[in-house]
């Protein structure tokens, strides 16, 4: 019999194999990859909405996974590259946001859609996005790369209309490619600071993404509430999907106003204290059944409080920042890595969550969790940059200065 985890495990493997790489996103562009893995996407969901056998079933979460590696690794970035500045946070949280719409949606036709009846429907949203694909354009910085400038030129007046000069923009484009070195990214240049701090910062990000127990806790929300004496644990679970929907359109709506490193601290400490009370509950709750009984809305209040925190920052903002700290000849290759790990903590964060409970009970993961997400604060404070409002040129520049700092501190060495 296919368990929930073993199907996952298999959906994460995939992940791992065909997300690190991203040659694809290089090779065929951003628009190119997204169209043509919703083939193998389709193929996949129809495997497993006619499977007769176990091996279809796996079958189809194996390709299904691979594609939601794919599309992990491209989709941030596209966004990232077809906007400016000043829309940029909204765009890249939107991944995030569709993402968690897409949760609901399954989660409330599940309610009354077998398994097999519930892959059609998924089916069905791809090919609807390929259509919507065919009329958005390539992103206009892969298109200089190839040396597609015409294209280019296209691409920025279609995005941001007739009034912005298009030429102007793809220019300074072309000679931030320019000064970006070409052939194969060799060690060295990965050792580079401007290559390794954002490749390092990304995978930071997603383990704090992960480590403070998102997805476990959306993962086991049923048992969890259920565990603590909810009297109707599958509508709380309903009622957490909603907010993780409602909080992370907020975050995407206030995202390039509030900037990255605020809302990631808001995050960041949100979760901290609602997980310490829903940890306190259940501790005290232990040894006291009624005042399980008598304050039984903690947990709801704690995990509505927790998703909203967790939505507000660390759910959409790594895939955002991932983008905007790489410079394109790396993008692949950095949110590929990240997006491998980040599915990678996924599954030991999900596995490991029933072991917690049984080692150091419920309230102990809480705090474990908890003890993360003040990590998390610690690590935003002192070692994030912030984003907000700059060109993806200024950002590069500003991991580059390490790099140029380094080579002066080198040549001084020499010296003397």
């Amino acid at each position: 019999m296919l368990t929930v985890l073993d199907g996952t495990f298999l959906e994460i493997l995939s992940l791992c194999i065909l997300s690190f790489p991203g040659l694809l996103c290089n090779k065929l562009g951003r628009k190119g990859t997204l169209m043509l893995s919703s083939v193998p996407f389709i193929i996949g969901w129809l495997f497993i909405a006619y499977a007769d056998h176990l091996v279809y079933i796996y079958l189809g979460r194996f390709i299904t996974g691979s594609c939601v590696g794919i599309t992990c690794v491209t989709a941030p970035p596209y966004l990232v590259e077809i906007s400016t500045p000043e829309v940029r946070g909204l765009l890249g949280a939107s991944f995030q946001l569709f993402i968690v719409i897409g949760v609901l949606i399954v989660n409330g036709l599940g309610a009354t859609l077998t398994w097999e009846w519930l892959a059609i429907p998924s089916a069905t949203f791809l090919i609807l996005a390929v259509l919507c694909m065919l009329f958005v354009p390539e992103s206009p910085r892969w298109l200089i790369g190839k040396g597609g400038y015409q294209e280019a030129v296209a691409a920025v007046t279609f995005l941001q209309g007739d009034h912005v000069d298009a030429s102007a923009e793809c220019v300074a484009i072309d000679e931030d490619l320019r000064n970006q070195p070409k052939g194969s990214i060799s060690l060295k240049e990965l050792m580079n600071p401007d290559t390794l701090i954002p490749a390092l910062l990304s995978f930071a990000l997603v383990f704090f993404q992960q480590s403070t127990g998102s997805n476990a806790i959306l993962f086991y929300t049923v048992d969890i509430f259920a565990a603590a004496g909810s009297s109707d644990a599958n509508m709380s679970a309903i009622i957490i999907d909603a907010v993780l929907v409602i909080a992370t359109a907020i975050s995407s709506g206030i995202m390039d106003k509030a900037g990255r490193k605020s809302l990631l601290l808001i995050s960041g400490i949100g979760m901290a204290i609602s997980l310490s009370v829903l940890g306190t509950y259940d501790y005290i709750g232990e040894s006291n059944a009624s005042f399980k009984s008598n304050y039984e809305w903690i947990p709801l209040v704690s995990l509505i409080i927790y998703i909203a925190a967790f939505s507000l920052g660390f759910g959409p903002i790594p895939w955002l920042m991932m983008a905007e700290m790489t410079t394109i000849r790396t993008r692949s290759l950095i949110g590929g890595s990240a997006t491998a790990l980040c599915w990678a903590f996924v599954f030991i964060v999900t596995k490991t969550f029933q072991a917690l409970q049984v080692s150091i009970h419920d309230y102990g993961a809480y705090f474990l969790y908890a003890g993360f997400s003040v990590l998390s604060c610690i690590f935003t404070i002192f070692y994030l940059p912030e984003t907000k409002g700059k060109q993806i040129e200024e950002i590069q520049q500003y991991f580059l200065s390490y790099h140029k700092k380094n080579e002066v501190q080198e040549k001084y060495k020499e010296m003397s």
